[in-house]
Order: C-alpha cells, then sequence, then structure tokens
C-alpha cells in the first residue's frame, strides 16, 4: 500500500494558497486547500494510505513537519508552494528533495514557469499543472497514454503532457473527512463543521487581471455532485464553501441541483462567488431556498472606464440594480475591489471608495493589482514598465505591494487602500447594520476577530 502524503507547509504568515492564486490572510480566515481536497480523492481507496499535514492550519514548525514526513516516510508528498511565500517554501524544498520520497508541486507560478523551476531544482521531477485530474494515480502505475498535465523530467529532459480539454471532469467523493478534522475557518461560516469543494473548475470570462479565463472551463455532472453532497451530509457537515469562480454559468443545470438540495433537505448553510450578470433573481430565490446565506462578486470597480478597460463588461447601474434584488432576495453580499490597475488615476479610485459606501454592503474587500503568471495585466503591466519581469512574490491582500500604475506609486495606493477600508467599515451605520444581521454566536465571534485583524494587519503592521 502507497503511501500518500498531502502537504501544505507553514509559514511565518497565515498564507492562503488555492486555486492558483496565493495571499496573506486578511483575519483570521483559512478554507481546506481546494487543490489538495480535489487530488484526494484520487488516493480516497483501499490501494493507499492518505496523511494530511497542514502546517498553516496546526501551526506547525518546519521542523515539526520534517519529523512527522521521517516518521510517516510517504512513498509521494503532493505539496502547495505559492508565490506569496516563495522564499520560505523555496528553503523547504531544498530539504524535502534530499528525502527519499517522490515530490509533487502544485502551486501558481508553476503553471507558466514549471520549466524554469524544474531547472532551479534540478532533483525535482514531478509539476502537476491542473488539480482536478487522475494524473498522479495514472503516472504511479505508469500508464502513460492516461497520464495529461504533468510535467516530468525523465532521463535527463523534461516533458509535458498537455492538458485533456473536455467539457466535464470527475472527482468523484474526495477525502472530506481528512479536512474537516482541521480547525479550518471562514467569517461568513455559521455552523461548523464546514467543508470546500467545487462544481466547476476555471471560468469562461476575460477579466484581464485574472488568471481563471485561462483555464479550461470544465463542469461536474450533477450526479457526481449529489454523491458528494450525500457523503457531507453523512459527515454531519453544516456548512459549504463553493470555490468555483462563477457558480450559476450552467443555469439549466444549476437550478437542477438547487432543486435537488430542497428537495434532499440537506439543510446546508453555503456560500459562494458569482457574477452579477449571471444570477437573476429566480436563480438567487432558489439558491436562497437551497441554503445559500452569502455570495461574493467582483464589483472591481467605481469608474466605468477601469470596467470597460478591464474586462468586466457590465456598468455601475447594473451592479446598483442587482444588489437591490439581492437584498429583497436576502443574501448576504461581500464584494471585492481592485485599488492600483495600471490606467487607473487617484480620482478613478476615489470614485470606487464612494461606490463601495453607496452599495450598502456587508463585506467589502479592497485589494492590490497583482500581475499574477499568465494573466493580460502581467503582460500590461511589463509593457508599461510598471513591474520587474522578474518579479515572483506577490500578494493582493494588502501585506505587500509589487505594481504601481502608470498616475499613481505604490506608496499612493497603499495609502488609498487604507482609506477604502477606513471609509467603509468604521462607520456607524455599516457596525449597526452587521451586528442586526448576526445569526449565530459562531458568526458574531468570526466577524469579531476577523474585524480586528484586519484593523491591525492594515493600520498597525
Amino acid at each position: 500500500m502507497k503511501k500518500i502524503l498531502f502537504l501544505h507547509f507553514p509559514g511565518t504568515k497565515l498564507y492562503i494558497r488555492e486555486y492558483y492564486c496565493s495571499k496573506v490572510s486578511k483575519g483570521d480566515y483559512l478554507a481546506a486547500p481546494i487543490d489538495l481536497v480535489m487530488q484526494s480523492w484520487i488516493f480516497n481507496t483501499w490501494e493507499f494510505d492518505l496523511k494530511l499535514i497542514d502546517g498553516i492550519v496546526d501551526k506547525k514548525s518546519p521542523k515539526q513537519i520534517l519529523k512527522e514526513i521521517d516518521e510517516y516516510s510517504p512513498d509521494v508528498v503532493i505539496w502547495l508552494i505559492w508565490s506569496v511565500s516563495l522564499e520560505e517554501d523555496r528553503l523547504f524544498l531544498k530539504e524535502l528533495l534530499e528525502k527519499d520520497t517522490e515530490v509533487f508541486l502544485t502551486w501558481d507560478v508553476l503553471i507558466t514557469e514549471a520549466e524554469r523551476f524544474m531547472n532551479e531544482f534540478p532533483k525535482l521531477t514531478w509539476v502537476i499543472t491542473n488539480f482536478i485530474g487522475t494524473w498522479v494515480y495514472h503516472y504511479l502505475r505508469w500508464e502513460e497514454d492516461k497520464i495529461k498535465a504533468l510535467m516530468i523530467r525523465k532521463w535527463g529532459e523534461i516533458k509535458k503532457y498537455p492538458e485533456r480539454k473536455d467539457r466535464y471532469f470527475s472527482v468523484n467523493t474526495p477525502a472530506h473527512e481528512m479536512f474537516i478534522s482541521k480547525k479550518y475557518r471562514m467569517p461568513f461560516v455559521r455552523k461548523y463543521p464546514f467543508a470546500t469543494t467545487i462544481m466547476t473548475y476555471g471560468c469562461p470570462f476575460k477579466c484581464s487581471f485574472c488568471i481563471m479565463s485561462k483555464l479550461w472551463y470544465q463542469e461536474r455532472t450533477i450526479e457526481e455532485m449529489v454523491k458528494e453532497l450525500d457523503q457531507l451530509k453523512k459527515l454531519w457537515v453544516r456548512d459549504i464553501l463553493f470555490l468555483d469562480q462563477t457558480l450559476g454559468i450552467n443555469k439549466e443545470n444549476f437550478k437542477q441541483l438547487m432543486h435537488i438540495m430542497i428537495d434532499k433537505k440537506y439543510n446546508f448553510g453555503w456560500f459562494g462567488f458569482s457574477r452579477v450578470d449571471v444570477l437573476d433573481k429566480e436563480t438567487m430565490q432558489l439558491m436562497k431556498n437551497a441554503g445559500c446565506h452569502t455570495l461574493r462578486f467582483g464589483v472591481e470597480s467605481g469608474s466605468e472606464y477601469i470596467l470597460k478597460t478591464y474586462g468586466k463588461w457590465y456598468t455601475l447601474d447594473i451592479i446598483r440594480r442587482w444588489i437591490k434584488t439581492a437584498q429583497e432576495v436576502g443574501i448576504n453580499l461581500l464584494w471585492t475591489f481592485i485599488l492600483g490597475l495600471p490606467d487607473e488615476t487617484f480620482d478613478m479610485a476615489m470614485e470606487t471608495i464612494k461606490f463601495s459606501k453607496e452599495l450598502d454592503l456587508d463585506v467589502a474587500s479592497f485589494n492590490f493589482a497583482v500581475p499574477r503568471y499568465w494573466t493580460d495585466l502581467r503582460d500590461e503591466a511589463k509593457q508599461k514598465w510598471l513591474i520587474d519581469n522578474s518579479i515572483e512574490s506577490m500578494d493582493q491582500s494588502g501585506d505587500t505591494i509589487v505594481m504601481w500604475s502608470t498616475h499613481m506609486t505604490r506608496k499612493q495606493i497603499e495609502t488609498l487602500r487604507k482609506l477604502a477600508i477606513r471609509e467603509f467599515y468604521l462607520r456607524p451605520s455599516y457596525l449597526w447594520k452587521r451586528l442586526r444581521k448576526m445569526t449565530s454566536w459562531t458568526e458574531f465571534v468570526g466577524n469579531l476577530n476577523n474585524a480586528r485583524l484586519l484593523m491591525k494587519n492594515t493600520f498597525w503592521k
């Protein structure tokens, strides 16, 4: 029986490494790494012994991790290594590669820079470029005709197995019991334990700052989703984070799944991400009836020019009308905003701050523009000399800022984010609204702790 170790490496900060996007947690929230959750189903059979070491959530040191690895003596390590913590991860990787085990890496930078990274680490042999497939399993069985989305060093040469661009993908039923036993937490979770999963992979929309549009969009079948939800019900899961980039794209299938969730009386609370031009009132009401209590959307800017330039393609009036509809349905709203895109001026950023207060949102997340690998934004930033071409480490959450705009310095952008957080969150009307909407002690404590850490990390770091 082969031993498979899933490794989420610790760090000096509360790192979030998931889905080709990494950042430092603004507060005290951390979900199960979806990359590992999706990989877990492959080995969730009698053929393998599985172990999860999450040094972030369990607050373990690198020394403790190495000791556990030695004690477990895995045949294979599947490890998340990401740009937000790259320098720390690099140091540990050198030690890990000295051990008698096979190391498979998956991370955001590797999606385009895998060969360069493999050349930097001659002992590194395997890189996963797509976390939703069975590729590692097929490699271990050496079923080469079935291998996809891997880069392998073989006889001194690096061979890339391309993606399989199907409409559907299958992850069967992940080993959720391995993850829900950990103390993952999110401010919107109302009852624990909670689980993280996805219905779809990638996103068909073309926002220029986002890597998701570069991934081949795929879906899971309704039958497979129901099987997984049945499993989560048996595990007494109470809340679910659907980490899809855009819920509800296939409206017919999505509505069918919502009806099933209602008819089977799962009674999950759940939350996820979507777009204002995807969900209508009928769909949102169905989602509400199926247990949805919170949705997150990317407004990104209060400037019509910025929305159009960077590929959002909806107007401020559409956003206003949609928010009114969502509030009528009774779903909590979390909105993300981006500050510091290349063409943004100071006045445009101020429009965004003003717009965030106008919308009467439950939560607003103000992020820095991040020139991620494989995005059109990175290409634009390099063309306009806004970043060093070699920049690898980056964080959208506000811990560091690596890119300036053509109109503002990094210091000005950082000051604007502090202003946005102060203007949005420290309004008496907002604080009273949030208190009135709390539905449980768990939610109250989670939000209070995250608010404390957001202020600390923003103004007193």
